[in-house]
């Protein structure tokens, strides 16, 4: 390679780690806001879960979210991303969604960023309702347009059961994918419960703040997920592109060194000719 096409390729792998840095800042930011949201989710989720698990009302077992339907229909909810650069995020969420629906008799399939929704796309699954940019920075009113459709359907016998899948967090930078039933609730009565007596809509209000608990978790638990890989996959980027600007840069001066070398001999050539 020539010295110019060095100098050439030298600036434009310059540029582009230019970039893959400030998207490494921009992830990191991200990161500080959606670890509080994320923390707030969880929080929010087993507070919401222990006040349920702590009533006891008959209503609860003849409650059309925990009573099940006769049937083996199923819808997914997927959420992944809404673009890629995120290293490995998307491929493990929707290998993971794959391998669950193909054994299942998935009839309704609900996808959360555009990556889940061309996924199935191509693959030739019936998506009735495809949920985008809900991933960036979830909101709790985001969650609930899910909710609220997923659980209307679920009413409406449309489908029997509904898992989610979405990327839970042991730490950072240990993450797995999990596939979580929504729907019917699981509910096992805990044996210091007391004695409930609401009215039906009191105990509709619980078990939807529930659902839309663990819907807001899935969400957030996702966003910093992605946001994580995202900063991790920048960053080795910058890494390799600083990497493969100093070989360059020793190739160049390389040939640079060999070009002053040869300008020097052919000099020194002339001059002893001219003696001559």
């Amino acid at each position: 390679m020539k010295g110019q096409e060095l100098k050439r390729r030298i600036t434009g792998i310059n540029e582009t780690v230019k970039i893959t840095k400030a998207m490494q800042m921009i992830s990191a930011a991200k990161m500080h806001k959606l670890q509080q949201k994320y923390d707030d989710a969880k929080k929010y989720l087993g507070r919401v879960s222990d006040a349920v698990h702590l009533v006891r009302t008959a209503l609860f077992s003849l409650h059309p979210y925990l009573k099940g339907h006769d049937g083996d229909r199923s819808a997914f909810i997927v959420i992944a991303g809404d673009k890629g650069l995120c290293g490995d995020y998307n491929h493990l969420v929707l290998e993971k969604a794959l391998e669950n629906i193909q054994n299942s008799n998935v009839t309704h399939l609900f996808p959360v960023g555009y990556i889940a929704r061309d996924f199935f796309k191509k693959k030739g699954y019936n998506m009735i309702t495809t949920y985008i940019h809900l991933g960036l920075d979830p909101m709790p009113d985001e969650a609930r347009t899910i909710t609220d459709d997923i659980i209307q359907r679920f009413v409406l016998k449309e489908f029997d059961n509904v898992y989610i899948v979405y990327t839970g967090i042991k730490t950072l930078s240990v993450q797995n994918v999990v596939v979580e039933k929504l729907l019917p609730l699981s509910y096992t009565e805990n044996e210091n419960a007391v004695e409930f007596l609401p009215g039906e809509g009191s105990v509709d209000n619980a078990l939807n703040h529930y659902i839309l608990a663990k819907m807001y978790y899935a969400l957030t638990s996702s966003s910093l997920a992605i946001n994580y890989k995202r900063m991790i996959a920048m960053q080795q980027s910058t890494t390799n592109g600083e990497e493969i600007i100093s070989e360059l840069k020793l190739q160049y001066n390389h040939k640079r060194q060999e070009s002053i070398t040869t300008e020097l001999v052919d000099a020194s050539a002339s001059l002893q000719g001219k003696r001559l």
